[in-house]
């Protein structure tokens, strides 16, 4: 199952969860461990709150890019990127990073989809890169 909505906009689930994008930007990473490539990148910031009763684990989110014109975001870890973890109390919220390469980056429309959870709905948003 998902839910659809623009990046400005937060997606709530039957489970009490909601999935917000904060920020979808561009920046510019530096390699610093072999594998990684210095470029123009997406960073999105995902935030998930928790408005059920019961705790919430995000250690197993999974978030991923795709430009409107079917190009990958490529994970990397350069960017000093942070991805959601650990367990949501009820009533609280937890605010992730990810930075995919993407090149170009800046003014693309892009599709983010956030699966908050292993076996849960996923959250598909529709925006730009500032």
């Amino acid at each position: 199952m998902t839910r659809s909505a623009s990046a400005g906009q937060p997606v709530t689930f039957d489970s009490a969860a909601t999935v917000s994008l904060d920020a979808l930007s561009a920046i510019s990473v530096s390699a610093t461990t072999p594998g990684e490539i210095t470029g123009p990148a997406v960073k999105v910031t995902v935030k998930v709150s928790n408005g059920s009763q019961q705790a919430l684990d995000v250690s197993s989110a999974v978030v991923s890019v795709t430009a409107e014109d079917g190009t990958l975001g490529i994970p990397t870890t350069a960017g000093d990127p942070a991805p959601l973890e650990g367990v949501i109390a009820p009533g609280q919220s937890v605010t992730g990073s990810y930075v995919f390469m993407l090149d170009p980056a800046a003014g693309r429309g892009v599709l983010v989809t956030v699966n908050y959870a292993a076996a849960e709905p996923v959250a598909v948003f529709t925006g730009k890169v500032t």
